[in-house]
């Protein structure tokens, strides 16, 4: 039985094709499910390990409705942990600049599960009904 982490080589990892988002480079189905025994889902699914994020069409309409900056979205297969598929989800990658409304923490250059927002994007998903949202101000004392 193969390593479910690496390329059919044996010996590529899957990891970086995923956190680059380059999902369509890899040989095989690649499908998520959310890190949770709940039934409910909110606007933004951990996938657990993975720096990949998982967002609802609704928080992305939002971002978009806004013009917020710094993200970039692709498709993704979502699923339960029984295998059925969920709807109404993409993958959500931030894509930072020097004055972009998302950036990623501490500076980083790939993808992390947590990334850091200014208040216009906490307003546009407010103003749609996001849930869920753990949101307080960025204090980089916490990460020291």
């Amino acid at each position: 039985m193969s390593d479910p982490w690496l390329m059919p080589d044996g010996k590529t990892k899957v990891d970086p094709f995923v956190e680059e988002c380059r999902l369509d480079e890899i040989p095989f189905p690649v499908w998520f499910a959310p890190y949770t025994k709940g039934e409910r889902l909110g606007d933004m699914l951990w996938t657990g390990g993975s720096g990949l994020k998982i967002a609802s069409q609704r928080m992305i309409d939002a971002l978009q409705d806004a013009k917020i900056t710094g993200y970039r979205t692709f498709d993704v297969d979502v699923r339960d942990h029984a295998g059925n598929p969920i709807k109404g989800y993409v993958g959500f990658a931030t894509d930072p600049g020097p004055t972009t409304d998302i950036q990623n923490i501490l500076g980083q250059d790939g993808q992390n599960f947590v990334f850091i927002a200014n208040q216009r994007v906490v307003e546009a998903l407010r103003a749609h009904g996001a849930d869920e949202l753990d949101i307080r101000p960025y204090d980089p004392s916490e990460f020291d």
